[in-house]
């Protein structure tokens, strides 16, 4: 506000400058007076000298213009505050009743003009004086005028730079303020962060705990039984037997480590993936081959594939897209009934490879479909089945690094259909 004052006042200023400049450019009072002294004079003098007819009107009507401009023009005012209107009032009305036009009486216009000049002269000095008296006092309105206009603009000035200080002040407390709340909010996501690392350090201290101890236990009561006495003879078929559980129950342990490794090493960055082209068919048959070895006491027709017999390459890792079909066949083999089958397809969109898991066991509800890839969940009634919570979580974690993804749906008829989807190899 003070800013748009001063610069108003300035403009008004500038305003009466402009008003100042215009009366005395209108006025220029000495001009008139003294070309109606000369016209005055003019008249005279033809008249004087028996000038022509002609001549003699024309300096009569330009002398009764003069007088026009002092009786009715802006020059009035300058008449009437000088005092001296009243001793130059009448002249004009006198010369046009001796209008020579209209039959006028020569010798009387003379004497007229003869004391019209006679008046202007003795009334000279006084226009002259009064003019500059008026012109020194609007040469001071206008130096005033001026050192107001320019006080005013010098006003605006600091006023706009007091403005930007305030503005540059205030953008300075909100920057530190902008700074202060990116630090509190990555104090805070720290503290989440750390927050949700102790949370997975305390639930996977319990997890390992829990798994461990199952295997222990098995390898533990597998020994026991092989080595305690009055047992009757140990044959080989009860070492077979015992070394088959241990063997299975060490296999757990060891699934269980690397997959724990595994995420650790994501969670570090310590995981970067290769990409080159490959048949996603033969990583699927050879990601079903270790299952069927890693179980051979299961009935291996479990699986059945549907593989087309074109090659479907995709751009991707091959260790990482291994360890991610050997997650998602575990939890199919796991989850279905010993007698359901495994469903493996691989087919082809427009821009990914795709294989499609297909198991027959309970399912998930809708709640568990949520959290399904979050870390160490587990779905309901499934907590006394080996398994880390991981297994999902890592598989989605490796199949974005590759720029695919995993996804779960519900199966028609019970169970649920994991796909892997990768991009397909660009052909150039």
């Amino acid at each position: 506000m003070i800013c748009l004052s001063f610069l108003g006042l300035a403009a008004w200023q500038l305003v009466q400058l402009e008003r100042q400049m215009r009366i005395s450019a209108t006025e220029n009072m000495i001009w008139v007076f003294s070309q109606t002294q000369i016209e005055a004079l003019n008249l005279a003098l033809a008249l004087s000298e028996g000038a022509a007819p002609q001549q003699v009107l024309t300096r009569f009507d330009v002398l009764v213009s003069r007088l026009t401009l002092l009786e009715e023009g802006p020059q009035r005012r300058f008449l009437e505050g000088a005092g001296l209107s009243g001793a130059l009032s009448g002249w004009r009305n006198g010369l046009l009743a001796l209008d020579p036009a209209r039959g006028g009486d020569p010798e009387a216009l003379q004497a007229h003009v003869t004391a019209l000049v006679s008046a202007l002269r003795s009334r000279a000095s006084q226009v002259m004086s009064e003019e500059w008296q008026i012109q020194a006092a609007r040469l001071d309105r206008l130096g005033h005028l001026h050192r107001l206009a320019l006080v005013s603009v010098l006003g605006s000035a600091l006023a706009g730079l007091g403005l930007a200080v305030i503005l540059i002040d205030r953008e300075r407390r909100l920057m530190w303020g902008r700074l202060d709340r990116l630090r509190a909010e990555k104090l805070a996501s720290d503290l989440e962060r750390e927050r949700e690392i102790s949370e997975n350090h305390r639930r996977f201290a319990d997890l390992i705990a829990h798994q461990l101890r199952t295997p222990l236990a098995v390898i533990d009561s597998a020994m026991h039984r092989l080595t305690r006495r009055g047992g009757g003879p140990v044959t080989a078929e009860l070492i077979s037997e015992k070394a088959a559980v241990s063997r299975e129950a060490v296999a757990r342990l060891v699934k269980l480590t690397d997959t724990a490794m595994m995420m650790s090493r994501l969670e570090r960055g310590g995981v970067l993936a290769h990409l080159s082209a490959h048949d996603l068919r033969e990583l699927v048959v050879f990601a079903i081959d270790e299952q069927v070895v890693a179980a051979k006491d299961r009935d291996p027709s479990r699986i059945r594939q549907s593989l087309p017999s074109v090659p479907m390459v995709a751009l991707c890792d091959p260790a990482l897209t291994g360890e991610i079909l050997s997650n998602l066949l575990c939890n199919a083999l796991l989850y279905s009934p010993l007698d359901g089958f495994v469903d493996v397809e691989v087919s082809q969109s427009q821009s990914h490879i795709i294989c499609r898991i297909e198991d027959r066991g309970s399912g998930m509800s809708p709640d568990e479909m949520v959290c399904a890839f979050d870390r160490f969940h587990r779905g309901s009634g499934h907590e006394t089945l080996p398994g880390s919570g991981l297994g999902l979580t890592l598989a989605r974690q490796l199949a974005r690094m590759q720029g695919g993804e995993v996804t779960l749906v519900p199966r028609s008829g019970g169970g649920l259909t994991a796909a892997l989807s990768l991009p397909r190899e660009v052909s150039v």
